[in-house]
């Protein structure tokens, strides 16, 4: 290692740096900086082998890229002396190494640079511990960054070019890259993490997914009208299951038979397939069958573990495994007996009780623990009206006041975030505002149940806590645009008879329909905001449908 300085001709840029993405303003202001107060930190370059005569860039890119840009300018001349720290005698991984922790230490990348680059680090042996410390970044922002690791190419370039949210992409790595690609060429614009998270759990079992011979299977079939494989599912789900373990038993020798090893059954959602690498030229590799929940499996050829490499394997071979001390049963008992005592000092502790309890509708932490509270449609149906009704606009109020205490700007955040800091975060949280997040969380998941028919049961749960509550419809609703458009113009008549509102149109049956929508709204707004209401704003305050009412009045039902 050695200081020196070299010419801007000698150096070049590297093809192995994590960073992908330059911000051209970003550049020019650094570029700035350079010419004002110049380079105020030296680059680290890579000597040369060979006969090769230019260095290439270990850290420090963006400085490179600022001053070619001031000698493009006519700023710097091409034989402008750069101070460089040369190091020699460095392995290619030890190169990516340095390079991808000197990207992290210092201006935002892009999450996508940053996934690429932390994989790295992880290839070369890095643990997660290990690049938190020495990059600065949480434990679980690392987590959640490798996750996407798990996009197909499709989604990891929509990714970088912001045509979907960091969320949207975390919710799609859930899925297989067929969901995914299917998701995104569906539209994905219109849809948040909640969406697509349920489209890819909800998935019904496709006979694509199917490896076993159709005839194999005995039940029915829900199909379209031509009968299309892409829309046509198996309805006995556990038949399928069972077909389809029997086809993995038999690929999986298959596979040992053409000389794949080790052959290895993954399940879940995705598999950690940044600790594996492609076989090279000479080696065989093994097989990972990876079984997607929604019944789909991919096969992977020519994989190697990283951790199972030849060294690593001989030396696993030299060790053998202690007998555990407690067998399963043992731990079984342990755990029942700890958590009914854990239970019982809950019961006594109702302000940690209710600690555990937020952090668990937050849906944050180990999925053993997952009681996630999935928001009422209502809470997003509005998004993008210009007219909220007063119930919506507090909703949406006390939505905001939740995130600000929890130091959050979405809550699909929760579900990728760190238990053990929002544990803490939530333990400095006073009573009050402990209340009022728990307050929120349990009542935001509220609402009317199949939301496509009238509640027309007094006895509903929904009907039965209105009723209590004393909820009036005439406080927080008015009849708005949107809502006036979705009937005809004989009930536009009927509305405006009682509203007694004709003053208003004369012959109403003359208009044209959206023009009485149009004055309709704008009456029933004023009407609404009115501080002192005339007799005819009295008369149309006081309108409601009858099936806004707890329980709703069905007009298609006659007497």
């Amino acid at each position: 290692m050695s200081l020196q300085t070299l010419k801007l001709s000698q150096i070049k840029t590297s093809d192995s740096n994590p960073r992908k993405g330059f911000d051209d303003k970003s550049l020019l202001e650094l570029a700035q900086s350079i010419k004002t107060d110049g380079l105020l930190q030296n680059l680290v370059v890579c000597q040369p082998k060979g006969k090769k005569k230019t260095y290439s860039i270990i850290c420090g890119e963006r400085r490179f890229r600022a001053l070619c840009l001031l000698k493009e300018q006519g700023e710097l001349a091409n034989d402008f002396e750069v101070p460089v720290e040369i190091r020699d005698a460095l392995s290619a991984e030890e190169i990516l190494r340095l390079a991808t922790v000197e990207n992290l230490q210092r201006e935002d990348m892009h999450p996508m640079d940053e996934a690429v680059a932390i994989a790295s680090l992880v290839h070369a042996g890095e643990g997660v511990d290990d690049i938190s410390a020495k990059t600065g970044l949480s434990v679980g922002l690392i987590k959640r960054r490798m996750i996407l690791i798990e996009l197909c190419d499709q989604a990891q370039e929509a990714t970088r070019a912001g045509d979907i949210t960091l969320s949207q992409a975390e919710a799609l790595s859930l899925g297989t890259h067929t969901q995914q690609q299917d998701i995104l060429e569906g539209g994905i614009s219109h849809m948040d993490a909640d969406d697509i998270r349920g489209n890819i759990f909800d998935e019904s079992v496709n006979v694509s997914h199917a490896i076993f011979p159709r005839e194999r299977y005995t039940g029915t079939y829900t199909t379209d009208l031509f009968g299309a494989d892409a829309d046509t599912y198996f309805d006995d789900r556990e038949q399928f299951m069972a077909l389809q373990q029997e086809a993995i038993t038999e690929k999986i020798q298959e596979y040992e038979e053409q000389g794949f090893s080790p052959v290895e059954v993954k399940e879940g959602y995705y598999w950690d397939r940044y600790k594996y690498r492609d076989a090279e030229d000479g080696e065989k590799g093994g097989v990972v069958i990876h079984i997607h929940p929604s019944g789909s499996i991919e096969f992977f050829e020519g994989m190697i573990n990283r951790n199972l490499d030849k060294k690593v394997e001989d030396d696993l071979k030299k060790e053998q495994k202690p007998k555990a001390y407690y067998a399963k049963p043992a731990i079984e008992y342990i755990a029942m007996h700890k958590s009914a005592a854990v239970q019982a000092a809950l019961l006594d502790n109702p302000r940690k009780a209710k600690e555990v309890a937020v952090i668990q509708l937050l849906g944050c932490g180990s999925p053993r623990y997952n009681v996630e509270v999935k928001s009422h449609g209502c809470t997003s149906y509005f998004d993008g009206e210009d007219m909220k009704s007063k119930s919506i606009n507090a909703v949406s109020k006390a939505a905001s006041e939740v995130l600000e205490l929890l130091g959050e700007e979405d809550f699909d955040q929760f579900h990728w975030c760190d238990v053990f800091e929002l544990y803490e975060d939530i333990k400095l949280l006073t009573d009050a505002q402990l209340d009022k997040v728990h307050l929120f969380l349990t009542t935001v998941s509220f609402g009317q149940c199949g939301v496509a028919v009238l509640d027309t049961d007094e006895n509903s749960l929904f009907n039965l806590i209105a009723h209590d509550l004393d909820v009036d419809m005439n406080k927080v609703w008015y009849a708005d645009e949107f809502f006036l458009s979705k009937h005809n113009k004989v009930q536009l008549c009927e509305i405006i008879e009682e509203t007694h509102t004709r003053g208003l149109f004369g012959k109403p049956e003359n208009w044209k329909k959206g023009e009485i929508v149009k004055s309709l709204a704008d009456f029933f707004a004023e009407s609404f905001e009115a501080q002192s209401p005339t007799h005819e704003q009295e008369m149309a305050r006081g309108w409601m449908p009858k099936a806004f009412k707890f329980p709703a009045v069905d007009p298609d039902l006659k007497g």
